[in-house]
């Protein structure tokens, strides 16, 4: 190897430890935090707070905190008065505008400051959080019941909602013109049953069903043909005669519960028609459970409901807005002719999934089957996974089948790349890397010059390496799900180096750059001991995609340098080069496929040395620039 003196101590004290291990704490946090003086000096700050705002350690130390980090009305701009609120062991939580030094991108942040002592002085530790996509989702929420709001306004059915305390949140104007009351009189007040129902006040049935109190609706609404509504969950309707303004009028009402994505029941909506009028409220219902299901479904792909009678009458009663993107079609059309949707698909895969809707009994367990169509970019395969629910109505036998057709292309694709990696690996590398690894070892028996023998030796080894790789390319794949054992061993760094440099040396002379290794501040030798645990397959993988990155990326006449640094507890890899890594794949660079500027680059390096570090409790960080060239710090765990 080649070596280098290295002035850098070869240890460090228990104090420097400690701190060491609080500032690994420190830059480990996933939120940004800065640790400054009441006048806007910056003392420290993680390595979150420098990717958040982009600038490195040394440019951030130079610049004042409230003014250059925050807009110019940001109540941090007043630095010194807010830091003066702070009590010993109090903090202060608010928003603010944080902004990008140097430039006009401005967005929003939670601030947590906090007092705290740092290195032997008084400091204020401040967290901040980006906020700005929780801002995007509370606009987002207001402008969607603006728009509910809107919609059930102009629904011709009178209609109201109630939230999970019980009280009104929204009467619509047709409520209002039905009950005669206005809105003004309920919202913020639960429904007063005396709108609908003479003598003492008493739960309506959108109550009952928020509470999911069905022993109470039998005893309030039993003899008014109370039962559970057919096409919404936990809903329920009835019918009953009421005195509405002085009329006796034969109304249906029906309520049901409303959810959030996670399936938490935040209130119910009622719907309540007079049905004297049987063709009006009959569109009415139509216009009310198309808008409802819009309102409520937050399923990705496309739900849908399919109607089967006879052969004859048969069609979609229900089908949502993700067709339009999945299949390019208009869901209102579709209803009205199920033709639209069938044609898109080939003939085989329309008769399974007409089979699969038409011959089906009601089961609990839901129905699945995979079919793809072409549909994708430049005629690719789109894969469509259908699981659908079938039920038999009692009043007339139909079949209704609740199903969600779901793209899975991606997954398919993943999946069929994977094969075709193996098959690559498996049959068309390990061969030829076989009869390599023969051809050495029959050249090992021949009366060979020790130069000669050691290149042999080398050949032979890198064969029966490779191959070994070869047999574990399943296991990358199982450490990128998770499901991968690792079989710890103790393994020696040094060796691993040692054997990477010859493998890596003629590279390494043909582009002219050195390879230097130095083991906690002094040239490192084959003879050294510096141990981690692990696979030894899987961390000669790692280092070697690592430095042949390395060694692709140096200029030409410069060295990549391999310094190990051993802690208490772990131990730390820098492999620095004098390239910089370029700008537009910084944010990606441990992201698969992200590659530049190789002609036979997959992508893959850095991405599985990531997952082979992280599968030994370990982890990779990088720090780049134009002036220091790249870091690459690998922290891996040390035998007990």
């Amino acid at each position: 190897m080649t070596t280098k003196d290295d002035n850098n101590p070869s240890g460090h004290d228990a104090g420097r430890a400690g701190l060491q291990d609080l500032l690994q704490v420190f830059h480990g946090v996933n939120e940004a935090l800065f640790v400054h003086d009441s006048k806007g000096g910056i003392l420290e700050l993680n390595e979150r707070a420098m990717r958040m705002f982009g600038v490195d350690r040394n440019r951030a130390l130079d610049l004042d905190f409230g003014r250059d980090f925050f807009a110019p009305h940001a109540p941090m701009r007043k630095l010194s008065r807010l830091c003066s609120r702070i009590d010993a062991g109090g903090n202060l939580l608010f928003s603010s505008t944080a902004r990008i030094p140097g430039e006009g991108r401005q967005f929003s942040v939670e601030v947590y400051m906090k007092k705290i002592a740092w290195r032997g002085r008084e400091a204020v530790l401040t967290t901040l959080r980006d906020i700005t996509r929780h801002k995007e989702y509370e606009s987002r929420l207001r402008i969607r019941r603006k728009q509910l709001e809107a919609i059930l306004d102009a629904v011709p059915i009178a209609t109201f909602v109630i939230d999970h305390e019980h009280k009104v949140v929204i009467w619509n104007k047709a409520c209002e013109a039905f009950t005669g009351v206005l809105r003004d009189k309920t919202l913020g007040r639960a429904v007063d049953s005396r709108i609908f129902y003479p003598g003492p006040g008493r739960q309506v049935l959108a109550d009952l069903v928020l509470e999911g109190n069905v022993e109470k609706m039998c005893t309030l609404y039993g003899d008014k043909n109370l039962a559970p509504c057919l096409y919404i969950p936990d809903a329920y309707e009835a019918r009953d005669t009421l005195n509405i303004q002085g009329e006796a009028r034969d109304i249906y009402f029906l309520a049901a519960p409303y959810q959030d994505v996670q399936g938490r029941v935040l209130g119910a909506i009622e719907t309540i028609q007079d049905v004297s009028d049987r063709t009006r409220v009959e569109r009415a219902l139509k216009s009310s459970e198309r808008r409802l299901r819009e309102i409520t479904s937050n399923i990705p792909g496309v739900v849908y409901q399919y109607y089967v009678q006879d052969r004859d009458t048969k069609m979609f009663t229900f089908i949502s807005d993700g067709v339009r993107w999945m299949f390019g079609l208009d869901p209102y059309k579709v209803l009205e002719d199920q033709e639209l949707f069938f044609q898109s698909m080939d003939e085989d895969i329309r008769a399974t999934f007409l089979q699969a809707l038409e011959s089906g009994g009601e089961s609990d367990e839901l129905q699945e089957f995979i079919f793809s169509m072409p549909g994708g970019p430049d005629g690719e395969k789109v894969w469509i996974k259908n699981r659908a629910l079938c039920r038999v109505r009692e009043e007339d036998g139909a079949v209704v089948w609740n199903g969600v057709l779901t793209d899975i292309t991606q997954e398919k694709r993943l999946e069929i790349m994977r094969s075709e990696v193996e098959r690559i690996v498996r049959h068309d590398m390990k061969s030829p890397l076989i009869g390599i690894a023969g051809l050495g070892r029959h050249l090992l028996k021949e009366d060979l010059s020790e130069k000669q023998r050691n290149f042999v030796v080398t050949i032979y080894q890198s064969g029966i390496k490779l191959l070994r790789m070869l047999n574990n390319t399943m296991s990358l794949l199982r450490i990128e799900q998770g499901t991968y054992t690792l079989k710890e061993e103790r393994v020696n760094l040094a060796e691993v180096f040692c054997s990477l440099h010859e493998e890596l040396l003629p590279s390494a002379e043909n582009k002219g750059v050195k390879l230097e290794y130095y083991l906690n501040g002094a040239a490192m030798t084959r003879s050294d001991s510096v141990e981690t645990k692990g696979e030894r397959i899987l961390l000669e993988s790692l280092f070697a995609n690592l430095l042949h990155n390395a060694l692709e990326a140096s200029p030409t006449g410069e060295s990549v340098q391999v310094v190990i640094k051993r802690s208490k507890d772990s131990c730390l890899v820098d492999i620095h080069n004098q390239g910089a890594v370029p700008a537009n794949i910084r944010d990606r660079f441990f992201d698969r496929y992200v590659t530049h500027g190789k002609q036979y680059g997959t992508g893959l390096g850095t991405y599985s040395a990531l997952l082979i570090a992280r599968a030994h409790g370990g982890d990779i960080t990088f720090t780049t620039s134009e002036e220091e060239g790249t870091h690459l710090f690998v922290t891996l765990p040390i035998p007990y």
